[in-house]
This record gives structure tokens, sequence and C-alpha cells, in this order.
């Protein structure tokens, strides 16, 4: 049902806007009838799910970790029986909460998170207690939440009415690693919750390509250790670069170049010296990321393969932050080492490189020589195409 909503109702371009002008809207619930206070209540609640959807929060899960039923009918019985509250302290509750949301998503919006933004909740935590004091307020005015909800659900068929602009949560480049998540012996892989960039347009240079992903990966960055993501995807065509290591070498140089030296928190330039020494990982944003490469090239017997997805190749950057929300630290080696192993179970095992950048573009036999992809010449373009390729002019 979540996910018929959120496809049927496209996001407001500003949901922060949206959700204060209900709260000013329910200011005046005294003067409303029982049906107009109720649409203004199921209008709260499409648009807090398709928030949940954009920021990727997965709401059963929510709703679990907030000790509620994730059955909305169920939610609603149990609610009903939790002993009676006014009809006022009801829509009280639920401006408090709806408003909650929207000051964590504007701070999300900003370039910045404030330091005043560290004492609010994650929309994972907020979410399910804003849904919980809508169902309340139904209950509080006596109209049947799962009716109105059902009749909401049955007429979402008004996706023009907002704007559409290009969501990272559900990137078609999402689509094309699916394969790749299911696939994966990577315990985390499955339900792991991935943001994207944009679709590649082959006839853009790739860093007029990388140019338009960049809005997208610092918002990734400022709500990621907060919501717990786990990564943020660039799909490359096939058809423009090439699959082979020597293709995926100067792939990830232009790549890892192109976000040092646009990264807003620390502008850098490339430098191999840095790259190559102990202890080096890479950071956009104040975020330590790790830098996966999947390529067509690799077998099945690798664990960069693509599980059949042939025309793309893949960089996934994953934020270390994801790794130590899912693995206390002390128990992060063992994790590691079980992870290694049920690669190695499957025929995928790898060696561990000691250097940061010898894990980021794997040799096709891992037991083979590191490859060296910082010493790959980047791609040098002109506009509108390339001097020197991938495979287009």
């Amino acid at each position: 049902m979540v996910q018929d909503i959120a496809d049927g109702y496209w996001r407001p371009t500003s949901a922060a806007f949206y959700l204060y002008e209900h709260v000013v809207e329910l200011d005046e619930s005294a003067d409303m009838d029982l049906s107009e206070l109720a649409e203004h209540l199921m209008e709260v609640f499409v648009t807090s799910i398709c928030i949940a959807d954009q920021y990727s929060v997965t709401l059963n899960h929510a709703y679990s970790d907030a000790d509620l039923d994730s059955d909305l009918d169920k939610l609603a019985e149990s609610l009903r029986g939790s002993g009676g509250i006014s009809v006022g302290d009801a829509i009280k509750e639920v401006k408090k909460r709806t408003s909650e949301v929207a000051r964590i998503i504007t701070f999300y919006e900003l370039d910045r998170l404030p330091e005043s933004s560290v004492s609010l909740p994650s929309l994972n935590d907020a979410i399910p207690r804003l849904h919980a004091a809508i169902v309340r307020a139904f209950v509080a005015i006596q109209v049947s939440f799962e009716e109105i909800f059902k009749s909401k659900l049955a007429s979402a068929t008004d996706a023009k009415r907002f704007e559409r602009y290009f969501d990272p949560g559900t990137a078609p480049c999402l689509d094309l690693f699916q394969k790749v998540k299911e696939g994966s012996e990577c315990p985390f892989a499955a339900r792991s919750r991935v943001w994207g960039a944009p679709s590649y347009v082959s006839t853009e240079s790739i860093r007029e390509n990388l140019s338009s992903s960049l809005p997208f990966l610092t918002s990734f960055t400022r709500v990621a250790r907060r919501e717990h993501l786990d990564g943020f995807l660039y799909a490359f065509p096939v058809g423009v670069f090439s699959s082979d290591i020597s293709g995926l070498a100067p792939l990830t140089k232009t790549f890892i170049s192109f976000l040092m030296s646009n990264d807003p928190a620390e502008p850098r330039t490339f430098s191999r010296d840095d790259i190559t020494r102990p202890g080096w990982n890479f950071t956009f944003d104040g975020e330590d990321f790790f830098v996966n490469v999947f390529s067509p090239c690799y077998g099945h017997e690798h664990s960069r393969y693509t599980h059949g997805a042939r025309d793309s190749i893949f960089i996934l950057l994953q934020p270390n932050s994801s790794f130590h929300s899912k693995i206390p630290r002390d128990q992060s080696e063992n994790k590691r080492q079980q992870i290694r192993q049920a690669f190695h179970n499957v025929y995928q095992g790898y060696e561990h490189q000691a250097l940061e950048a010898h894990r980021f573009v794997l040799p096709l036999v891992h037991s083979d020589p590191p490859v060296a992809w910082y010493d790959a010449q980047e791609f040098f373009e002109k506009v509108g195409g390339y001097v020197i390729p991938p495979n287009v002019e």
C-alpha cells in the first residue's frame, strides 16, 4: 500500500513547505467539519509517506523500531483501545509531529546541517510518531482511518499536481543494479538503502554528467549518517566506456579526481603520493567512503560480478557510517572475516589489499597484482565530445 501511495502522488517540490501549510490549516480545525479535518489529516499522512520514500525510510522497519504495528488497520485498532483523548489534544500532537518532520527536511535541504539540528531525530524515528499521532486523531474525531486511507489509495491518480523532479531514491540506475544487490553474498546487500545519480547522458562529457550528480551526492552526505543510508550509485554505460580493466582504470581516476576537486568541504587536487600512502581513504563532503567498481568484465567467480547486468559499469560509494551503524566497532574485524568467507564459499574469494586504493578496481584474478588505476590517464574532453575517448566523439 505504501508504495502505491508513493507512486501515485508525486512529491511536492518543497515537502517541508507543504507540511507547514497543513500545520496552518490545522490551526483552524475547530471551524472544520469532520470530513474536511479528516482530509487534511490524510493529506499529511500521504505526504509523509512520499517523504519516507524519498529519503529511503523503510516504514515497516521504522514502525518496528518505534514498537508500532506495521499493519495500519491493526495500528488504528490498537490506538482506538489505548484510552480517550480530546480532539484538541490529538490535533495539537499532529501539528507538533508534522512540524518536527518539516524541520528535519528543512535542515536536510540546507548546504550544511546547523548545530541545532543535532537534537532533532531522524525521519526514521519521526515519521512513525507522526503516523501514530494521525491515526490517534482519527480515533478522537471518530472517523474511520481505514476507510479514508483506502479511499485515498484508490484515488491516487493526480500525479500531475506536483512538479516532477529527479529523485535519487528512485534513480533508474538503482533498477539496473538490483541484480547485483540480490545476488551479492554480502549479508547487508539485499536490504541496503541506496541513492543513485541521474542517468548518464551519452551526448555530454563525463565531467558534465558528474556535475549533474553533485547536488544529490552532497545531499546524500548530509542525510546518510542520520538516516543510515548505505550507498550512492553511479552507472556508466558500456556503450560509452570500455568495461575491461584498461577502461576501468581511466574511468575510476577521472571519477575520483573530479569528486576530489569538487568536494564542497575540501576541494583538492588528485595526488598519486597521497592516494598510495598507508591510511589514505576517499572522502567527500566530510564523509569517508569505500569505492566499489563493478563491471561486466568480471566473471561469476568474482566478488565484483554484475550478475547478468551487462550494459553498465557501476561505481558504488559506500559510506563508512553505514558499516559502523550495522556492526559494533569491536566486532568489525570478525564480521569482515565472515563476509570474506561468504564470498569464498561461492568461489568469489578475494585478496584483502593493504592499501585502500587497491580495493577500488580489482584485477580479473584476485591473486594478480593490484590495479594501479591512479596511474591511468584521465579523460581529456572538449565541449560537446571527447578529444581522448571513451568510445564517442
